[in-house]
């Protein structure tokens, strides 16, 4: 999937070309993400000129396109364990940045609210943080923070 070359990785995937991402852009994900326990290393990149970003395995030709926390309003936030604070390396969970995995769905944006990407940068380590309350959906409609309309 990657290679290495004199300037650093060089990833080639299928759906958003060759990426080149530098040290600081690899993360860490111990544990995988949900269905790809197996792979641990990933790029987190920006996605060309939008607020979004991509999370590419090192690995395979396994990618996510991510929405940061702070972009969506369907959440009023949620409570991080101190167990998952402690894996990804940081004594705050204020050190940590959350995004939703995007997709879109007969044109549509919906996110993932169920399973969030954490990322502390500082440490370079992420994981997905599945939640456990059964009232939370796997697959929503994106409402965009301050678009005030769409609760109503």
């Amino acid at each position: 999937m990657s290679e290495k070359t004199v300037g650093g990785i060089v990833i080639n995937s299928k759906l958003y070309g060759e990426l080149r991402p530098e040290q600081h852009q690899i993360y860490d994900f111990q544990q995988g993400v949900v269905g790809f326990s197996h792979l641990n290393q990933f790029a987190l990149l920006p996605y060309e000129d939008t607020q979004l970003f991509i999370l590419q395995s090192l690995q395979e030709e396994i990618g996510f396109l991510l929405l940061p926390s702070i972009m969506s309003q369907n959440s009023d936030g949620f409570y991080i364990d101190p167990t998952t604070v402690a894996e990804l390396d940081t004594e705050s969970p204020d050190d940590i940045i959350t995004f939703y995995t995007l997709r879109f769905i007969d044109g549509q944006p919906h996110i993932n609210l169920k399973a969030p990407i954490l990322i502390t940068p500082t440490k370079q380590r992420g994981c997905q943080y599945v939640l456990k309350d059964d009232q939370i959906s796997l697959c929503e409609p994106l409402i965009l923070a301050g678009d005030a309309d769409a609760r109503s």
